[in-house]
């Protein structure tokens, strides 16, 4: 190899640490040879003592500066932060520490280069104190780019999410990503300590030998087999085969496809519902555009599904409700992720006609509503008659109000709803403090006007969703739905007590104030039948009362 004539001179008098020959010797065949080698010595202050020409080449290049013996090493590196940094390595070396540290440097004209310095103290003649360090900086580009490549390789192949087996023609497993062993249960060690057949109780030598003979034709072969966890469980893969190194070895991706066909049966059966349902269904995007319908939502609406994919699901409004009923429809959808209620629409032929409609929201794996699903009856047919008899059997008479069997009722519903969406419900018994008297002075008349305005005013301050129920007499009851916190159900009733308490004018002008004690039962904090909850909010009513009245107590 040339020497380099680059090399600058040494005054190997001025490097007081360098005190034998064969040191000597050594430094200079260092300094005068390869160019893949940077070396340079400093004293104290960080002023030049030696350097080669590949160091004078670098800094040359990186700072734009023309580097000589004397120079200060620190004030020709431009950035701060740099200099910093090797400054603190410098100065660990004159502390008189012998360290290695790896670093990186250049640009594409350099190729980027790896290196891995090794820093030295030099010592004066008494070996004690410091005069100066050296630093050796070997070229390891090559073993970084490998180490690097390697790495990204072994990275790439443990995010994908597939497992992935390597055989060899023996059938012994030679490399697993994490993959593989998160689906198996095993350990990388233990994996690679298996042949194929330990994981896939089905597969045989002629199977594996007719698979091996494909791919050397450098064909892809895909196919499914069962394979076995640790636990000894088996489960359903889907395998695609490639040929690797001329055949020598088998790569095979694997594919857990035991959701994948629970799936398919589920979608199976998804769609023998869907098309043999006496129920309209309709299903639509979010943004309420209407993507497909059953037969029996064609029949029930006059039009053909040709005509209905792709309208907005509003096309059929009968102009019965107002945008305030679909503006809380839609609140109440995106809130609880359903709807449940009756609706009036107009069938193609003009016909009005009311359905009872159920509207659920879809989610997909991120939880993100994807769709919207309803589900219609048409139910205008005995509409009238069923709405009497309703009314009677769950309607109070006076107030229009649910009645206790209606109450109960809605309360089991809301119970199931609260454990399926992990919600809480709250169910309120209040009970008049002052109405015997009003009925005593003013007769029962007035106490059943008051009685009305009780039950409007508490319905003002419940949402849609919620209930008020009349329970007999001056007793009423209320179920909230969705509550997020005791803080939002105290606020509602808090409301409610100011409320009633508000001055009543009564027919013959005179104005009268009642007050309400109330009790409260939390589901599913008080996991209990719907009758006992019910119970349970009525006891806490009586502490109210006992505790003086126009308050509220929750059931402990």
């Amino acid at each position: 190899m040339q020497k380099d004539k680059c090399i600058s001179k040494i005054n190997l008098d001025e490097i007081h640490s360098i005190n034998y020959k064969t040191n000597t010797d050594l430094l200079k065949a260092i300094l005068e040879s390869s160019p893949n080698i940077i070396v340079f010595a400093l004293d104290t202050e960080y002023n030049y003592l030696a350097f080669n020409y590949e160091h004078k080449n670098v800094m040359q290049f990186i700072w734009g500066k023309e580097i000589e013996l004397g120079m200060n090493m620190i004030e020709i590196i431009a950035r701060e932060d740099d200099r910093q940094k090797a400054k603190d390595f410098f100065d660990r070396a004159i502390r008189g520490e012998y360290f290695i540290n790896e670093t990186e440097y250049g640009n594409e004209a350099l190729s980027r280069k790896f290196w891995r310095t090794y820093y030295s103290p030099i010592y004066e003649d008494n070996k004690k104190d410091v005069i100066g360090l050296t630093c050796f900086n070997l070229d390891i580009s090559e073993q970084k780019y490998n180490e690097r490549q390697l790495s990204l390789a072994d990275l790439a192949l443990n995010i994908i999410t597939d497992a992935i087996y390597l055989i060899n023609e023996k059938y012994k497993i030679i490399y697993v990503n994490q993959a593989a062993c998160d689906m198996l249960g095993y350990s990388k060690s233990e994996l690679l300590s298996k042949m194929i057949f330990d994981i896939d109780p089905l597969v045989t030598p002629d199977e594996i030998n007719i698979t091996k003979q494909t791919t050397l034709t450098n064909k892809v072969v895909q196919f499914e087999t069962k394979h076995k966890r640790q636990d000894g469980s088996i489960f359903d893969v889907e395998i695609i085969t490639y040929p690797y190194m001329d055949g020598e070895f088998c790569l095979s991706v694997v594919k857990d496809s035991t959701e994948r066909k629970k799936n398919e049966e589920k979608l199976k059966l998804l769609a023998s519902v869907f098309t043999s349902a006496k129920e309209g269904i309709v299903i639509t995007n979010t943004k309420g555009i209407i993507v497909d319908v059953n037969e029996a939502y064609t029949l029930i609406t006059g039009y053909s599904k040709d005509e209905i994919v792709g309208q907005n699901a509003g096309f059929l409004k009968s102009d019965k409700h107002d945008k305030s009923f679909y503006k809380n429809m839609w609140n109440e959808l995106i809130q609880n992720k359903y709807w449940i209620g009756e609706i009036w629409n107009r069938r193609k032929n003009g016909e009005i006609f009311v359905e009872r409609l159920t509207i659920s929201a879809i989610s997909d794996s991120n939880s993100n509503i994807s769709s919207y699903v309803g589900l219609l009856t048409d139910i205008t047919t005995g509409k009238d008659y069923e709405s009497t008899l309703e009314r009677m059997a769950f309607y109070d008479s006076l107030t229009g109000l649910p009645n206790r069997l209606l109450f109960a009722e809605r309360i089991n519903q809301a119970m199931m709803f609260s454990k399926r969406l992990k919600t809480i419900i709250a169910v309120c018994y209040l009970d008049l403090d002052a109405f015997k008297p009003v009925n005593d002075c003013f007769g029962h008349s007035a106490g059943d006007k008051l009685l009305i305005e009780i039950a409007r005013r508490m319905q003002n301050h419940v949402r849609e969703s919620d209930t008020v129920a009349r329970i007999g007499g001056d007793e009423f009851a209320i179920l909230l739905l969705n509550i997020n916190s005791i803080e939002e159900c105290e606020k509602i009733i808090s409301k409610m007590l100011v409320s009633i308490n508000e001055t009543y004018i009564l027919p013959n002008n005179k104005g009268v104030n009642v007050t309400a004690s109330i009790g409260v039962a939390l589901y599913p904090q008080d996991n209990v039948a719907s009758d006992i909850l019910l119970r349970h909010a009525d006891q806490a009513m009586y502490l109210a009362k006992e505790s003086g009245k126009n308050k509220y107590i929750f059931h402990t």
